[in-house]
């Protein structure tokens, strides 16, 4: 994302509406994250008979599939509808240095999620279950991973945005919490996408923290719905401050997975893979994980409707 700006104004509590504004500033395009995500491998787990959900936010046997996520050159499939010469059209992008700016002191863990490029039309009443979200962030000093996000105790918020419009406000979007404690959200409609996020912003001291991290799980409600998804984060100059155009900054985003029937898990880090894989943050902290994507590029995608062609790396 070293392209690109995410911003996402302030809700104060009084607002009526959940809807919120989304301006991006960018020399390659408007980036989904949540702002708003080579490939995202599909991370499929088994479901806790109770609830249908996941029933942990990592699974060792998993958790390999971080690195393929945040590998150039391995997403599933790629967003209909999102600005052909954005960097993150293709999947994963980062900028060089994934840090905050050093006067910066929260952090937002978002997704996005986008009809898919090449399929028909998506099932107008299929919804996206989104369950587990967590954000990390790990402080400079002692490399410590600390948890400032969790969905369990933070809404999920967000709207329907047409990405090819900078300035375009969004569509309402209805989102149900569930009695297990995940979120239920409307399907991108057509022309638009879903751009969610936590809405209560992570905290830290100014200078801190070093890199981020963003686990979510999701699902579609009709197995024939072909949407895609990414997850990403955006550093921001503070937990309260409203939108005014630079207030926040993209810490990047991952590839793009296509979403199923099936629970996946979606992984975002910041920064490079040597650092993320020498110090992992405690979700995959049990599990070795390898310093490069194991599998082999996805071949499955089809062509790129994007305009830059990446190298993997």
């Amino acid at each position: 994302m070293s392209d690109t700006r995410h911003f996402v104004p302030f809700r104060s509590p009084t607002a009526a509406a959940r809807l919120i504004c989304v301006l991006e500033q960018s020399v390659s395009a408007w980036l989904l994250p949540l702002g708003l995500i080579g490939i995202i491998a599909i991370s499929t787990r088994s479901a806790d008979a109770a609830s249908g959900r996941p029933d942990a936010i990592a699974s060792v046997g998993l958790a390999s599939s971080v690195i393929e996520q945040n590998s150039i050159g391995y997403s599933q499939a790629y967003p209909a509808g999102a600005p052909k010469t954005s960097s993150w059209c293709n999947g994963a992008s980062k900028p060089e240095n994934g840090e905050p700016p050093a006067d910066f002191t929260a952090v937002t863990g978002m997704a996005s999620i986008f009809p898919k490029f090449g399929a028909a039309t998506p099932n107008k009443n299929g919804k996206i279950l989104v369950a587990n979200g967590k954000t990390y962030v790990r402080l400079r000093a002692t490399k410590e991973w600390i948890l400032v996000q969790d969905q369990t105790e933070n809404e999920i918020v967000g709207g329907h945005f047409d990405a090819m419009v900078p300035k375009n406000a969004a569509l309402p979007m209805k989102v149900a919490v569930q009695t297990d404690g995940g979120t239920l959200v409307d399907g991108p409609p057509p022309g638009r996408n879903d751009l969610i996020w936590l809405e209560r912003r992570g905290s830290f001291a100014a200078g801190a923290v070093d890199s981020v991290y963003v686990q979510i799980d999701m699902k579609t409600t009709d197995p024939e719905m072909k949407v895609v998804a990414n997850v990403g984060a955006d550093w921001w100059r503070s937990s309260d401050l409203p939108h005014n155009g630079a207030n926040n900054r993209g810490a990047g985003n991952s590839n793009w997975v296509e979403l199923s029937a099936d629970w996946s898990t979606l992984y975002f880090f910041s920064g490079s893979t040597a650092q993320f894989v020498a110090d992992p943050p405690p979700p995959l902290a049990e599990s070795p994980l390898p310093a490069s994507a194991a599998g082999a590029q996805r071949t499955t995608a089809g062509a790129s409707p994007c305009l830059r062609t990446l190298a993997p790396r």
